[in-house]
């Protein structure tokens, strides 16, 4: 309906998600690590029998050989930390300044145009998950609507490198504040201190001399560099620079992709797609102050799911009225005096 209105313009997106409370008692909790034993299938509640199904399917992925990472339902690189025994799939989330309580992601995809949400999804409060969902929700919009947008606005919990390549594979500019953890907190040269020499693949420190590469790559993604012995040993610099023995660099296979997004911070188009992403932080905040969805009244995945998807259908309902459906002119504007 927003999209047959003219609501719609189709050429930039942003993303964002909203951490939810989840209908728990949060002192009804074990550790992540800690065995349990489940009731059966007949006795456990909704969200209960969720949760083992998703951990029934996560092994039975392991057992394949085949992860995608993106954490839904019970599937986790690793243990979390606590466990809701009333909604095992919500997220115990621990914020300094907050009391940890459980929660879940509220997903919005909206078109910057008016702010109308194009696509909405429930899911764990993970990083990673909502590297994923954003893939899927992009995906999904093409597929139901022919819409591709040519940039996709976010904070920079989507500078993940992974989704950066995805969307420049698409022909989607990203403009989404790099994630990198290379700056140095106590004053010595970071990685943005030396060079990189694309041609002969090496890095030049600030002293000149070169960083080499074997070529091994480390988790699929990651190269070293490092410089030599005699080098170190004999630069002026190495006070600045390091405590090592020898200064070691790591770049990312697809490091390229992040200069080139890097290089988009610096247009007028990536200012307007930081302004424009407002509007979905505008959705969550009348999510929680007008809907009053500061938590959530059904307990697992496919409730959350649902719930969230109907509030954003309720918000563009009010959204479509809103623009659409002017009120009448006063009757002294229509008959002046």
């Amino acid at each position: 309906m927003c999209i047959a209105a003219g609501l719609v313009g189709g050429e930039a997106f942003s993303i964002d998600a909203g951490l939810i409370k989840a209908d728990v008692n949060k002192t009804k909790r074990i550790p992540g690590d800690k065995p349990f034993s489940w009731p059966k299938a007949e006795e456990a509640s909704l969200a209960v029998r969720e949760y083992l199904v998703a951990i029934d399917a996560a092994r039975g992925q392991e057992d394949r050989g085949g992860d995608d990472g993106s954490g839904e339902g019970g599937q986790r690189r690793k243990p979390p930390k606590e466990v809701s025994l009333t909604d095992p799939q919500a997220t115990w989330v621990a914020r300094p300044g907050l009391d940890p309580f459980f929660a879940y992601d509220a997903n919005y995809l909206i078109d910057n145009k008016a702010g109308i949400i194009i696509d909405a999804a429930g899911s764990r409060a993970n990083r990673a998950v909502e590297i994923a969902v954003t893939q899927t929700m992009v995906e999904r919009v093409e597929r139901r609507f022919d819409l591709r947008p040519r940039r996709l606005a976010g904070d920079t919990a989507y500078g993940a490198v992974r989704l950066l390549k995805w969307l420049v594979d698409r022909n989607i500019a990203p403009h989404v504040p790099v994630w990198d953890k290379s700056a140095r907190p106590d004053g010595t040269y970071s990685r943005a201190d030396f060079v990189f020499d694309q041609e002969r693949n090496i890095y030049v420190c600030p002293g000149g001399a070169e960083l080499t590469s074997t070529g091994n790559i480390d988790q699929g993604h990651i190269v070293y560099y490092r410089a030599s012995k005699n080098d170190c040993s004999r630069c002026s610099l190495k006070p600045k620079c390091t405590t090592a023995t020898v200064r070691k660099l790591t770049r990312d296979l697809n490091e390229d992709v992040r200069d080139r997004v890097r290089a988009l911070a610096n247009t007028e188009a990536f200012e307007q797609s930081r302004r424009e992403r407002k509007k979905v932080e505008m959705r969550f905040a009348h999510m929680k102050r007008i809907l009053r969805l500061d938590r959530f009244r059904l307990r697992g995945l496919s409730g959350v799911r649902d719930e969230v998807l109907l509030t954003a259908t309720a918000q563009n309902l009010r959204r479509l009225a809103k623009l659409l459906c002017r009120a009448p002119p006063s009757r002294a504007a229509i008959c002046p005096a």
